[in-house]
């Protein structure tokens, strides 16, 4: 490879990467935990009811498997109270080249993100997963991908994160971003997944 060819890569690599951080304060205000369910309004006990299911409801037939959930007064068509939308946020992660380590810039956003989420207090059980593109082997770019997420994972549960809640998963080239090929250098990226 010539010189300028190098010079080249090493360019689109830098364009290719996002130029500004994540607001990882509203991503910690998503990933907040909806109200305990126990804190919902639960329908009074009727006294002739033979089986109750998990939302306070009495079972229409007892021996099965059902559920009836109440929907909010306010608006019959709406999602149920307390119900958390999916989440899934680059976080805009950099590491020094082909290896777990973080840059300071990278240190720096997880930093916030901790922070954000030791403030919030109650968050759901979040998962981060490590991308790469398709160079080099796959074997290579899942174990790259791994350990990058573990590299999150560890970052964050040391500055007050509760590792309970937080798991670590690299995928490599195997899923792209949606309208990219695995060899576009964007797949580089680590991603927080909550349901």
């Amino acid at each position: 490879m010539t010189r300028y060819a190098k010079i080249g890569a090493c360019l689109v690599a830098l364009l290719a990467a996002p130029a500004a951080a994540q607001n990882v304060e509203d991503l910690a205000k998503q990933l907040a935990a909806p109200p305990p369910a126990a804190a919902q309004a639960a329908p009074a006990p009727a006294d002739d009811c033979i089986a109750r299911l998990p939302d306070g409801s009495c079972a229409d037939m007892p021996d099965t498997r059902q559920m009836v959930l109440k929907r909010p007064a306010a608006s019959a068509g709406a999602a149920v109270a307390g119900a958390a939308a999916a989440v899934r946020a680059d976080i805009k992660m950099s590491f020094l080249l082909g290896s777990a380590e973080l840059t300071a810039e990278a240190r720096g956003i997880l930093d916030r993100f901790a922070q954000a989420l030791v403030q919030v207090g109650s968050y759901r059980p979040f998962v981060v997963e490590g991308h790469t593109d398709a160079s080099g082997t796959r074997e290579t770019n899942v174990a790259l991908s791994r350990a990058r997420a573990q590299s999150v994972v560890n970052y964050l549960s040391a500055k007050g994160v509760d590792r309970s809640r937080l798991t670590a998963r690299g995928y490599g080239p195997d899923r792209p971003i949606a309208g990219r090929t695995a060899d576009d250098p964007a797949n580089r990226r680590v991603e927080v997944t909550a349901r």
